[in-house]
């Protein structure tokens, strides 16, 4: 028995030895991974990047994902802007349970994490995993990377004005970073612009060097709001400025329709009749009708409301009189365009 005594504590002790490493507990053979996320993507936002994802919706056997927890934002970083192969290692950045999310932001499908702890003159590395009611994780997304450096200044004097079917924008030049140092690597300049509540538009898809735009995708008789940004070319990366001072333009229709022909004049029964050919103004509103008396110097209106159809009967003309009239066109518009004025046409009554 005193052999067995000695053995007995020794067999005990391995017997609650975990087997190597870390216990974990095994992982069930029908768990269910999810998916990589969808439509992952990194952008910058004013003085920070966001990266943003959409929930999986298969697992990793591509079947309808029913088990869905949270995500693990995880990012790497290396000194100097310039792309590399990748990061050392990655750390996690945030946590994000869906059952109670401390971090981030999660509107329906859609999940962004704003992420503003950057150091200047880095490079940064993101991927992000989901992960079930287990907490086992499913596949890593495509791992995205950006340059984080000094921003340019945001342009100043921004001015819009606005014509027919166009909006003129100006601004000042961009000469230096947010730090004061010169900027030597201006890509250009970006055209942002908005009506009412709608998300701002991104008018520029490419930086432009002038420090002027003409807008010509506007519509007349429509509020815009617009900012530009200054942006630096760093390590292949576009990092703009944070937004100039917003402008806002109306533009409007300024053309009015083409002049009235084949205007005539004759005496009738009632009065003064006068027809004449229909405006093919798209955009017509109505006429307006003018008479020269016998020694009037000036016309005179003689219809304070629109006409709709292309003739009229002048009721107040005076026997034994001569009178000269011309017919103008009015357009639908805010300005209310009104046509130069057709041939003139004469008649006695």
């Amino acid at each position: 028995m005193a052999p067995y005594k000695l053995l007995l504590p020794l067999i005990l002790s391995l017997a609650f030895l975990p087997a190597c490493g870390k216990k974990m507990t095994p992982i069930s053979p029908d768990a269910v991974l999810p998916a990589p996320v969808r439509e992952f993507r990194v952008s910058q936002e004013g003085d920070s990047l966001v990266v943003s994802w959409l929930f999986p919706k298969e697992d990793l056997l591509g079947r309808p994902l029913t088990q869905l927890q949270g995500f693990r934002l995880q990012r790497g970083e290396a000194r100097g802007v310039e792309p590399k192969d990748g990061p050392a290692q990655f750390t996690l950045l945030a946590d994000i349970d869906l059952a109670y999310p401390r971090e981030g932001q999660i509107k329906g499908e859609a999940v962004a994490y704003q992420d503003q702890s950057l150091v200047h003159g880095r490079r940064y590395w993101y991927r992000v995993a989901a992960y079930d009611q287990e907490r086992y994780q499913g596949g890593w997304s495509p791992v995205l990377s950006r340059a984080w450096d000094y921003l340019p200044r945001p342009p100043r004097d921004l001015k819009a004005r606005a014509g027919d079917k166009v909006v003129n924008l100006a601004w000042g030049p961009v000469t230096h970073r947010q730090d004061g140092a010169p900027v030597r690597d201006l890509a250009g300049y970006l055209v942002y612009r908005r009506s009412g509540d709608s998300a701002w538009l991104k008018v520029t898809p490419q930086p432009v060097a002038p420090t002027t735009h003409q807008d010509l995708a506007v519509l007349n008789d429509v509020e815009y709001d617009y900012q530009v940004h200054s942006a630096r070319l760093v390590g292949g990366d576009l990092l703009e400025s944070v937004d100039s001072p917003m402008a806002t333009a109306r533009p409007e229709d300024r053309t009015p329709p083409p002049p009235i022909l084949s205007l005539v004049a004759v005496a009738i029964s009632e009065g003064i009749g006068l027809h004449w050919d229909p405006s093919p103004a798209a955009d017509l509103a109505g006429y307006r009708v003018y008479r020269r008396g016998p020694g009037e110097a000036t016309f005179e209106k003689l219809t304070p409301q629109l006409l709709t159809r292309p003739h009229f009967i002048d009721t107040r003309a005076v026997r034994g009189k001569a009178y000269v009239y011309y017919v103008t066109a009015v357009d639908k518009s805010r300005r209310a365009n009104e046509s130069l004025p057709s041939e003139e046409a004469g008649a006695g009554f």
